[in-house]
């Protein structure tokens, strides 16, 4: 699944992102736990009252025993909040069934002794009426003798339920048999369904459970929902579709809910004339089915899938058209959108093409299913989901017009059809066996989404974005104390939800990035493709991964060794380098941002502790400017030495940023680099340059370099004329210029980021050609411009956008979020709603999409304030939508407390919108409260959320509060210097 992100509108409008922490578990536990046995009723009710008897002492305990710390970021009491903000102790579970009686499996995971072999589904979606009749029929297996099973079931009616034993006829049963069913318990908030039985089930004997369930099409954007579009004649147009990751199969039809329970799957679809029906795989057979309420149904039978996890089903019912490619290996690869939204589906169609060649080629692996149907779905919370056969995309994921779509846009759409498509081999053809390993599908696609791109736009310089986009995201992160390890337990729907953020993403890619430059491409491609072959429609956990690699690598490096110092520990190292004439002294600790707060405060606590004994296997990579080539030094976990020539000037570490750890040097090492990017800075490659801007803002964040650190270093960006440098300098001013908005240096910074931007700014021109990275930059840094009040920029935008308004003027699509802004930002009511008009009537996903983003910035709180109040209204704002308005106004100085008191206002309503156990609410929290840097700010979020159950979005609100106490803290030290710098240097 590839999320969808919120894009900064360009200079100080910005979101950051955060996600959390999660204590880890042995592996053993989730593979061989033994579940609960059946046991009698009376029995049952002894044991609930002896462990409500321990909890209410354990509880007394702790009342008692009182918090242990001071520390205000961290999840416990500060001494300056009262007791009645903390948050409630989460109460103990106890299963009970709809009827009242106590449920007798009391564990997330389903029993591990029942193996699906087969289901056959028939469905029937009434699009008029939203009723959802179905049959499922399950083919199983039981690997002990046993009386009972368990399955899933959520927010579904079951009407009829039997259990029929396929065994040869014995004196204990006949074939086709139907099994008395003596108890049959649903449990709606463990999502289970238990079934006893008055005989055994005996091993290795075929088994049939058969239920029948009626259920209702919502529009959760979860499970099997009800989505629309309004098509050219303004007709409202109503189509059904799926969307099971990680855990909705269930509320579509009862099943075995966990990827490791693979099976086959045939499925039958009724529909009306007027729709067509898509699968995972082709349809076999369509039959007339009568009439129903009036209406003629035809049956469509689809062939049956290969063996694969329930999260990957996927159907639609819809009234598209499709155009259609084949492969080299003549594989069908079609693309499915409204008629009138068909003609941007053609550089899909020829990205996922070539990419499918590329991906048989590269993983030497040929694609398994004779279609790979690509669907446009108008409502859909994710930015697309890689069903096998059949990947369904957001609109803007999937569609580009070369006439109408920005640059970035289409390299979106680009990236997002190579990551699901990755996904076909890794992730569908191997899947991981259980949730805490989804890194290795979310991890590898998301690299892999870039090594493909790259391949087939070798112009774009996808790897030097890589750095941008995946590893100085994830760095940001994983600096949290409330970060998380990339391999993480997890049990329930919540805690799976939660782990589908920038750790398991773009951490896992950036790791997987390193591990390629030191195993080396052809030995990760030979891997791969042995570790597909051996695991081909199974499972797989991390460590299978790493088995493949050190094998392939003849054992010269133990790959699980390394990696797992990676993956099972949350954070990455620090590594500190000092000289003493030609000896480098390289150090390693874990880089934690709270460190130095902690340290001001005078706080010691177990994450403090966690950090001195932290440590990894790093390759550490450098050149000097006397050595050119990349120079390599294993730190085993421990520090080194190593010489280099004694005339050297200067040494840059962690070539290309390729290594996910941070660099800082000895002050004289860092005026060496300073001066060095000063004289020329081409001497340093662009990853590099963007490497360094990133690394010492950052280490200035954490408090271990002084504020003119990297002022000083910022000076080289007047001579910049690269992407990859100017996104990542302008990432770090924006960050700095919302936590600075309260204070006495606010205006002279932006007076000085508006320096610094002036001459690329006026060098790069208002010609919308050149290669992609420099439309790429000349959108945000001409948008930064228009932000910055750049006079020169400003008076060149102003009379495009009335020449837009008043005389339909065209105006170049990479140029639009430029002139857009401008006409927003300077302009009034009039300009407004001329966009908001534009963004209703637009039929291009894209151009919707960029209207939503800069109606954020205007500079009237009246029409700020109007804008957040369209997103009660899903037929004004969709709901996928939300976010990224709650982040443009948040962003904009303008807005920034309106928004959060909007959401504060509506929080029920959004929760009743994407419900509490979606990671949606996390993000509403992050993109809103994280720029806070008062500590009357942290109060206020604080004590909003002191006794509410985030569900999946706890961790966020967690990492949202951390970050809000570093700002503070950030802040508060570095006001004074940046001032005095900055007075300094306007003079």
């Amino acid at each position: 699944m590839s999320d969808q992100d919120v894009d900064d509108v360009a200079f100080l409008t910005g979101a950051t992102c955060c996600a959390g922490e999660s204590q880890s578990i042995h592996k053993r536990s989730l593979y061989e736990h033994n579940g609960v046995a059946v046991c009698s009723q009376k029995r049952a009710l002894i044991i609930a009252c002896g462990v409500f008897a321990v909890l209410f002492i354990v509880s007394v305990v702790l009342a008692t025993a009182g918090p242990q710390t001071d520390c205000p970021c961290l999840g416990v009491k500060p001494a300056d909040i009262d007791e009645e903000d903390m948050p409630l102790p989460p109460s103990p579970k106890i299963p009970i069934a709809t009827n009242n009686e106590l449920f007798p499996w009391n564990n997330p995971r389903l029993p591990t002794f029942i193996r699906p072999m087969r289901y056959k589904i028939n469905i029937h979606p009434n699009l008029t009426t939203l009723d959802v009749k179905g049959q499922v029929t399950i083919d199983f297996q039981v690997e002990k003798e046993t009386n009972f099973i368990v399955f899933h079931s959520k927010n579904l009616t079951l009407t009829e339920k039997h259990l029929i034993s396929n065994a040869l006829p014995t004196s204990l049963d006949r074939k086709g048999h139907r099994l008395p069913i003596t108890r049959f318990l649903e449990y709606p908030s463990g999502q289970q369904v238990y079934m006893e039985l008055k005989e055994k089930l005996r091993k290795k004997v075929n088994y049939t459970l058969v239920v029948r369930f009626n259920s209702r099409l919502g529009r959760d954007l979860e499970g099997f929902y009800l989505s629309s579009y309004v098509n050219k004649q303004g007709e409202t147009k109503f189509l059904a579709t799926t969307h099971f990751e990680p855990t909705y199969a269930r509320s579509a039809f009862p099943c075995f809910d966990e990827p490791h329970l693979k099976a086959r799957f045939r499925m039958s679809i009724f529909r009306d004339r007027f729709h067509i029906a898509l699968f995972n795989t082709p349809i076999a057979n369509t039959e007339d089915a009568g009439f129903y309420m009036g209406t003629g149904l035809l049956r469509d039978d689809f062939e049956e899938s290969v063996e694969m996890s329930t999260y990957l089903v996927a159907f639609v019912i819809c009234d598209y058209k499709s155009i259609m490619q084949h492969t080299s290996k003549n594989i069908t690869v079609s693309v499915y959108a409204p008629t009138g939204l068909l003609p941007q589906a053609n550089f899909a169609l020829s990205i996922a093409t070539q990419m499918m060649d590329h991906y048989e080629d590269y993983f030497g692996v040929p694609y398994p299913l004779p279609k790979q149907d690509l669907i446009a779905i108008p409502d859909f919370a994710a930015g697309a989901m890689e069903n096998w056969g059949l990947i369904t995309y957001r609109e803007t994921s999937i569609l580009y017009d070369p006439d109408e779509t920005s640059s970035a846009a289409k390299q979106w759409v680009a990236i997002v059809v190579a990551h699901e498509l990755a996904h076909q081999w890794f992730g569908n053809l191997v899947t991981m066996k259980w949730w805490n390993d989804l890194w290795l599908n979310e991890g590898f696609a998301s690299f892999l989404e870039y090594l493909g791109v790259d391949h087939v736009m070798p112009d774009w310089r996808m790897m030097e974005q890589f750095i941008l986009d995946k590893t100085q995201p994830a760095l940001s992160l994983d600096a949290l104390a409330t970060s998380h390890p990339i391999s993480v337990q997890v049990g329930d729907p919540t805690e799976i939800e939660s782990i589908f953020d920038t750790i398991s993403y773009n951490k896992g890619a950036s790791i997987l990035y390193m591990l390629e430059k030191f195993l080396h491409e052809e030995i990760m491609r030979s891997g791969l493709n042995d570790y597909l072959n051996m695991h081909m429609y199974s499972n797989a956990e991390t460590k299978d991964l790493w088995d493949v690699f050190s094998k392939h690598a003849n054992q010269s490096l133990e790959v699980k060794v390394i990696m797992d110092s990676w993956t099972n520990q949350m954070g990455f190292p620090l590594i500190n380098l000092t000289r003493e004439g030609d000896k480098i002294i390289a150090t390693q600790e874990r880089f934690l941002l709270t460190d130095i707060m902690n340290h001001d405060l005078n706080i010691t606590n177990s994450t403090s502790k966690e950090t001195s004994s932290a440590k990894w296997y790093v390759p550490l990579s450098y050149y000097t400017d006397k050595e050119k080539e990349a120079q390599y030094v294993w730190m085993n976990q421990t520090n080194v030495e190593f010489n280099i020539p004694e005339n050297i000037v200067w040494l840059k570490a962690n070539v290309n940023q390729s290594g996910f750890y941070r660099v800082t040097y000895s002050e004289d090492m860092w005026m060496s680099i300073i001066a060095a990017l000063h004289k020329n800075h081409s001497i340093f490659s662009a990853a590099d340059r963007a490497s360094l801007i990133d690394d010492v803002f950052t280490l200035c964040r954490a408090g271990i370099l002084n504020a003119t650190v990297p002022l000083e270093l910022s000076l080289y960006l007047l001579k910049e004329r690269d992407y990859v440098p100017w996104a990542t300098a302008l990432e770090h001013f924006q960050s700095w210029a919302r936590r600075l908005a309260e204070s006495s240096s606010y205006r002279m910074f932006l007076e000085y980021t508006k320096r610094l931007i002036t001459p690329v700014s006026e060098s790069i021109g208002w010609e919308d050609t050149g290669p992609h990275l420099k439309k790429l930059m000349r959108s945000d840094i001409l948008a930064s411009a228009i932000l910055a009040n750049v006079d020169s920029a400003v008076n060149e935008a102003k009379p495009k956008f009335r020449a837009w308004m008043e005389k339909s003027t065209r105006i170049p699509p990479n140029l639009r979020e430029v002139v857009y802004a401008a006409g927003i930002k300077y302009g009034g009511v009039k300009e407004w709603e001329f966009c908001w008009d534009k963004y209703n009537k637009s039929r291009v996903p894209s151009e919707k999409k960029l209207l939503l983003k800069v109606l954020g910035v205007s500079s009237d709180p009246w029409l700020l304030q109007r804008y957040l109040q369209n997103t009660l209204n899903r037929d004004l704002i969709k709901p996928q939508d939300i976010k990224i308005v709650l982040a443009v106004v948040a962003a904009n100085p303008e807005g920034r407390l309106l928004s959060w008191r909007h959401l504060r206002a509506h929080w029920n309503h959004f929760q009743d919108t994407f419900g509490n156990n979606t990671f949606t609410m996390g993000g509403l929290v992050t993109a809103v409260t994280s720029h806070f840097a008062a500590e009357y700010d942290h109060k206020e979020v604080s004590h909003f959320f002191r006794r509410m159950d985030m569900g999946s979005g706890q961790r966020a609100l967690e990492q949202s509060l951390e970050t809000i106490m570093l700002n503070i803290h950030w802040v508060k030290h570095n006001d004074e210097p940046i001032f005095s710098w900055l007075k300094n240097y306007l003079r």
